[in-house]
């Protein structure tokens, strides 16, 4: 695989316990910033706050799995 390859698949698919902890604040981040930039209107809010509760669910269950 090339370096950045690779790097992708290691940000995708972590191996370590520290890696998904750093997905899941790097969503919750991301969530916060873009929730705060769209807060005048509610229909993008809901859209922002749906999504990433979408990626935080898929984060359980791949947890589970």
């Amino acid at each position: 695989m090339s370096t950045t390859a690779s790097l992708i698949d290691d940000l995708l698919h972590p191996a370590t316990d520290a890696g998904v902890a750093a997905q899941v604040m790097g969503v919750v981040v991301v969530t916060t910033i873009v929730t705060t930039l769209v807060r005048r209107e509610r229909s993008l809010v809901m859209l922002t706050v749906g999504a990433s509760m979408v990626v935080l669910g898929w984060f359980g269950l791949r947890a589970l799995h």
